[in-house]
């Protein structure tokens, strides 16, 4: 009997577990599709892009990001793809006229950083944050060449 009453007890106690642990990994909040809001953003040295949408969405080996953009004229880019692992290790980007890795850092839910990189040499640093409502999406973007720095805040709203 007491067998039995402690599997009654430890059956729903390991699939409540296992649900929560599988909800933790799938309520990443930055899964989503994520619009530039141009009004609540600042390039340095500019011009802004006309739009942006960075889509995130889940995958078996992990988080999967394509940001699709159109630039100041108005011509199409090709979309910049790459997956997300927050091992700090280096992993390959397409799409990008300045880079070819990325390695990214998880501090928390909310907060990362990201170094791009080209041929192993740094050319930009990111911070990510996400507001505590999930809505809005922020990047601080600053590109280290001494010649053509950059420093933007670009904002984005949650679709």
């Amino acid at each position: 009997m007491t067998t039995r009453r402690g599997l009654i007890v430890s059956v729903p106690l390991t699939v409540a577990g296992v649900c929560l642990a599988f909800a933790a990994d799938t309520d990443d909040p930055i899964i989503g599709v994520w619009k530039l809001n141009l009004s609540k953003s600042k390039y340095i040295p500019g011009p802004p892009p006309r739009s942006e949408t960075r889509s995130y969405r889940k995958t078996e080996a992990g988080i999967f990001c394509t940001i699709d953009r159109v630039d100041a004229k108005g011509k199409h880019l090709p979309p910049i793809e790459f997956s997300e692992k927050y091992d700090g290790k280096d992993y390959p980007v397409t799409g990008s006229e300045i880079g070819d890795a990325l390695a990214l850092k998880r501090i928390n839910n909310y907060l990362s950083e990201a170094t791009l990189k080209h041929a192993g040499m740094v050319v930009a640093v990111t911070r990510r944050i996400i507001t505590d409502d999930g809505k809005t999406l922020v990047l601080i973007y600053q590109e280290t060449s001494a010649e053509h720095p950059v420093d933007n805040v670009i904002v984005y709203d949650r679709q």
